[in-house]
């Protein structure tokens, strides 16, 4: 018998779950009712994946009503926890995108309610499943380098596409999203948790407006689609257009007529934007072990830096893979290693896609020497193939030596980072992080 599956959260993200049923799993999965205040985009979904699933605007209503097995849940982030509530209580699994919620009250609700209902979230944390990250996690594992001590890991988005994003959406405000230090860091808090092994004990950090929001540019208003500076000012944008078409963002490259009705033209610079671009956020670990960690929202290219220094060692890992080109806006198209343009819908141009990751490991009493893995473009380096098909597919593994997989602890420890940073830019004092 197919497992029936709901989704509750219909945007961008909820694409690729609904493919993972639809093209990857439909032997073993069935879409059987789709969630979300505004029904068009459920009647989208139908339309475009030839399914029939019933629509609804009312979750309660459908968890009585449909009784599914699986809830997947790609609602807004500050949703999650009150969705996951539910499904436990309908007699559901449940599969969450990260973050798992954007308070340390909610994550606590969370961890009490799986004990109360006997149930565990499925942690979607498809970053832990890219190769290059599980192999860091295997060099960690096998004592070569010795026990971490201490990490530096530094986040770069790129100023016109990715980074601009956050602040063009409902996650420029920080009561929606946490913020980029839990919308989006809770991947490198998660990451930063396993590699090291251990617990987040404290966390201070520090957060600012420099390049976006209200003051920072020379022309501001809500929206672009209604802006009376469009035709001057050099971040208009036409990503929402109004027919509501096939036509695709230039920006990001969403389906829009996927996710009909989401706003995603406010103005980065508007009086509403309340999330840093500029952070620095410091760990300590209950074993001892220390993290810094920075994201910025405002550089020339996208990537990381990582460093994890070790008992006997070092490991050293990069990627620069993004960078805006002179007339951007122009581009929807991915250029691939083999010079080749690619079909991916990233909506701009990369110019400096590179053909393997590396891994720099430099052991104390050894020669140092590099691994390298294969750059996979599609599904977030591979990781969300991964994990559509643990949830969808074989089930959980019966051993992980890896610790690959993510549960609701795993979520909230990271969304406990980011939310203590939160209060701690507030406050200006370390937080201590009781999770």
């Amino acid at each position: 018998m197919k497992k029936r599956c709901v989704v509750v959260g219909v945007g961008n993200r909820a694409h690729c779950w609904i493919s993972g049923i639809v093209n990857y799993h439909p032997d073993t999965n069935e879409l059987v009712g789709l969630c979300d205040l505004m029904p068009e985009r459920c009647e989208d979904i139908n339309e475009v994946y030839k399914t029939n699933a019933a629509v609804y605007t009312d979750y309660d209503r459908m968890l009585n009503e449909l009784k599914p097995d699986l809830v997947v849940i790609t609602s807004p982030e500050s949703c999650h926890a009150e969705h996951i509530i539910k499904a436990f209580a309908a007699g559901c699994e449940v599969a969450c995108e990260k973050p798992l919620c954007v308070t340390l009250d909610d994550a606590h609700k969370v961890l009490a309610a799986e004990k109360d209902y006997g149930r565990k979230v499925k942690m979607c944390f498809n970053y832990r499943h890219i190769p290059l990250m599980s192999k860091i996690k295997e060099v960690l594992l096998s004592g070569e380098i010795g026990s971490p001590v201490s990490m530096d890991l530094t986040w770069y988005l790129d100023y016109r596409g990715h980074g601009a994003s956050y602040f063009r959406r409902w996650h420029r405000m920080l009561k929606e999203s946490g913020g980029l230090l839990v919308t989006k860091a809770c991947h490198h808090f998660d990451l930063a948790n396993w590699w090291m092994g251990d617990v987040p004990k404290w966390v201070f950090a520090q957060g600012r407006q420099n390049f976006f929001g209200p003051g920072k540019n020379k022309f501001s208003g809500k929206r672009c689609s209604s802006c009376s500076h469009a035709e001057e000012c050099e971040w208009y944008t036409d990503v929402c257009v109004k027919d509501r078409t096939e036509e695709l963002s230039r920006e990001l490259g969403y389906r829009v007529k996927g996710v009909r009705g989401y706003v995603r033209d406010c103005c980065p610079f508007g009086e509403d934007v309340d999330i840093y671009d500029t952070m620095g956020v410091s760990v300590e670990y209950r074993n001892g072990g220390m993290l810094n960690y920075s994201l910025n929202a405002s550089v020339p290219f996208e990537g990381w830096n990582l460093a994890i220094n070790c008992t006997n060692g070092r490991l050293e890992s990069k990627i620069t893979d993004n960078k805006p080109q002179p007339g951007w806006q122009e581009f929807f198209r991915i250029v691939g290693p083999d010079g080749k343009v690619h079909d991916g819908g990233s909506g701009y141009h990369i110019s400096h896609w590179p053909k393997d990751y590396v891994i720099h490991v430099m052991p104390h009493d050894k020669t140092a020497y590099e691994l390298k893995l294969p750059n996979i473009a599609e599904g977030h380096g591979g990781g969300d193939m991964k994990l559509y098909d643990l949830v969808y597919g074989r089930g959980e593994p019966e051993t992980d030596p890896l610790g690959i997989l993510a549960s609701a602890i795993d979520g909230a420890r990271s969304t406990a980072i980011g939310a203590g940073a939160n209060v701690s830019i507030k406050e200006k004092r370390p937080i201590d992080l009781d999770i």
